[in-house]
């Protein structure tokens, strides 16, 4: 099966803050998740968008600061989905991390049996406490046991692809994992090649930033780690296309 993806929450922000010379009027975005099921792993959840962690009960005065200026709406969690599936939370075996950016982990401590699979977390974990809150990462979200159940993508075997490499994250070249640096510390993106479908998170926050080449260039810069990487993600992405591939982001707006 296709994966499936579902807005965890929305955001209501300028067009021209995510477009470089986008309009002035206040679009939606998604701030999605997906579900998609291994025929022997089972249901792996990639990514698990903003939750009531973010927003509501105990949290830092940084994270109450985070979610006061985003002011996302909450809207459905990765259990919702996994249920209409018929599954449950304890039947998830591996998360896939694309990022460690509170909109994409603030779900993790639900999945007490889940193994992670992210990149970049040794250098991430190297940083200064204010260098990760520059960056929208706050370490509360995480499991206490994170490392423990880690498993590092650098670690998983290399496979060819028409427009890149990647790497095979279960051994049967199912789902590959590809670098798509800039956005983030570690930022991957996912590759289905029975469906010619690229997930690739938050390279950018819209498709015509990519498809046109107009990335941001105001504010939204900021929180880029890269964006000489960035631009060259872009172009990797771009190239995906040429060749079939169906590109799919976190942010893509919702109606």
């Amino acid at each position: 099966m296709r994966p499936v993806f579902a807005n965890s929450a929305t955001l209501s922000i300028p067009e021209w803050l995510v477009l470089a010379k986008g309009h002035l009027r206040t679009i939606k975005l998604g701030v999605r998740f997906g579900v998609w099921v291994h025929p022997r792993h089972g249901p792996i959840v990639i990514d698990t968008g903003y939750g009531p962690e973010v927003t509501t009960g105990r949290r830092s005065l940084a994270l109450r600061l985070y979610a006061g200026v985003l002011r996302p709406r909450l809207e459905i969690q990765p259990e919702d989905v996994l249920t209409d599936l018929g599954f449950r939370a304890d039947d998830v075996k591996y998360i896939f991390v694309t990022h460690f950016h509170a909109d994409h982990i603030s779900g993790l401590r639900r999945f007490e049996k889940a193994r992670f699979i992210a990149a970049g977390w040794d250098k991430i974990n190297a940083q200064p406490m204010w260098q990760k809150l520059r960056h929208g990462l706050f370490t509360e979200l995480l499991p206490d046991d994170f490392e423990d159940r880690l498993i590092a993508i650098e670690d998983l075997p290399v496979a060819d692809l028409p427009f890149g490499r990647g790497h095979d994250l279960f051994g049967d070249a199912s789902l590959l994992a590809i670098d798509l640096p800039g956005h983030a510390t570690g930022h991957c993106g996912l590759v289905w090649p029975q469906h010619k479908l690229i997930y690739a998170a938050d390279a950018q926050w819209l498709g015509e930033a990519i498809a046109q080449d107009r990335p941001p260039r105001g504010p939204a810069r900021w929180v880029y780690d890269d964006e000489a990487a960035m631009t060259d993600s872009m172009a990797l992405l771009r190239r995906a296309s040429l060749a079939g591939y169906e590109i799919a982001l976190c942010h893509d707006p919702v109606s």
